[in-house]
């Protein structure tokens, strides 16, 4: 009898150290975001550089290539707006039950909610940059996510700018039938770029008198320290719109990136960028001087899109 008692108090406990076990695991389950990436966010991450997708081209152009993949995170940093989300979720839920609504909470969370990734092209004379934005909000009908996905190109030189919406298929601004091929450089003041090379060029046209007044008034400042991204040296500088910000801008290449302000040496793609405004972007893939199929600075010119052009066909 006694042997009974001891083996029923024995299981007893067991019980209930697995459903105290259990219990925990469950809180963990309720309060610890599962560290799962989305199916969009693989989707991306795993999508091929534009320049891939159009593959070898008789037209080729010399580009700086950069992806930077990043986060928008805000004032509090990206784990708040994560927790923000599953309050929000939460509260779906239980609006959801008392009105007797069938409720398909996810069961794993993005790395982010508001997360980005950039391709940028930069030649001589054009830049492109292609933004992905991927933004994830509570659906109201089922308390599950709703992906917001946005992607767009800028496309800019000393001729102007042109915003192509991907997504839409439309392009506004700038955007002419060569694709700025023929833009003139930047004309650059400062410092001959690393091997006595001075990056000079002629700005015959207002629109290039104006790019480069407003660079010189954006001009960034060089911090003087340095850092070594995916093999390439790059030197931080720091960001004129953001007073705490910087921006690691390579060193070597052949010439300087076309976005490059007043005064910037070495090929000037950006490798990191970091914002107390809440934006954090950092290089997963990089090349410098790589051969590229020159239709990565013209997506608007292919079938389907509207173009409003400010600039005229010629």
């Amino acid at each position: 009898m006694t042997t009974q008692r001891g083996n029923a108090a024995l299981t007893s406990l067991r019980l209930q150290a697995r459903t105290a076990i259990a219990l925990m695991a469950i809180a963990r389950l309720a309060f610890t975001p599962a560290h799962a990436t989305t199916e969009g966010e693989n989707a991306l991450a795993n999508s091929p550089p534009p320049h891939e997708r159009l593959g070898a081209g008789r037209d080729s152009v010399k580009v700086h290539w950069v992806r930077l993949r990043g986060y928008f995170e805000g004032a509090n940093g990206h784990a708040a707006m994560l927790d923000d989300l599953k309050a929000q979720v939460q509260s779906c839920v239980r609006a959801a039950r008392l009105a007797g609504r069938q409720a398909r909470p996810p069961l794993a969370w993005p790395d982010y909610v508001n997360s980005t990734q950039r391709d940028a092209y930069d030649s001589a004379n054009r830049s492109i940059s292609y933004s992905t934005t991927l933004l994830y909000t509570v659906n109201p009908s089922d308390c599950s996510l709703l992906e917001n996905r946005r992607t767009m190109a800028t496309l800019a030189s000393t001729k102007g700018i042109c915003e192509i919406d991907l997504g839409g298929k439309r392009a506004h601004g700038f955007c002419d039938a060569r694709a700025h091929a023929d833009a003139p450089p930047l004309t650059r003041t400062g410092p001959p770029a690393p091997g006595g090379r001075t990056s000079v060029a002629p700005a015959p046209t207002r629109a290039a008198r104006e790019a480069l007044e407003n660079a010189m008034m954006l001009a960034p400042a060089k911090s003087g320290e340095h850092k070594t991204i995916l093999g390439i040296e790059c030197d931080i500088w720091k960001t004129p719109f953001d007073p705490n910000g910087t921006a690691c801008l390579s060193r070597g290449g052949s010439f300087v990136a076309a976005h490059a302000t007043s005064g910037l040496t070495g090929s000037s793609m950006e490798l990191e960028i970091t914002s107390t405004l809440g934006a954090n972007l950092h290089a997963v893939k990089a090349e410098l001087d790589a051969k590229v199929n020159a239709n990565v600075f013209a997506p608007y010119l292919a079938d389907g899109f509207a173009v409003t052009n400010l600039g005229g066909r010629k």
